[in-house]
């Protein structure tokens, strides 16, 4: 398995993680149109902000910024859900539910979002 990456707003101190959705590695996150379109949306809406992928451990040879960590990453606002939300309201994704993994941890799931644009 590859490296995941979370997008990191620091100038607002917000992040999509991508949390649910069939994609984290820097391919994935490129070929998935729901992704794709989840991170576009965002750069656009946020032009001139500093805003850059991390990846999902923190490790001093490959970690973009020298100023923040994890530590300071993890109390960011976590904007995933807002942007499908937005997404699906403009009628760019839908939304087919949910696949759960396993029915005895109901919190390990993939949401089956689907871009229709």
């Amino acid at each position: 398995m590859g490296i995941g990456y979370c997008l990191i707003n620091k100038t607002k101190q917000e992040m999509i993680s991508y949390c649910h959705l069939p994609a984290s590695t820097a391919k994935e996150l490129t070929g998935n149109s729901v992704t794709s379109a989840i991170t576009t949306w965002y750069l656009i809406k946020n032009s001139g902000d500093e805003i850059g992928f991390v990846p999902d451990q923190y490790r001093e040879d490959d970690w973009p910024y020298k100023d923040i960590t994890w530590k300071h990453i993890k109390n960011y606002n976590d904007l995933t859900d807002s942007i499908i939300h937005e997404l699906i309201e403009m009628k760019i994704l839908v939304d087919n539910g949910i696949e759960i993994f396993d029915k005895n941890e109901p919190d390990i799931y993939i949401r089956l979002l689907k871009n229709v644009w």
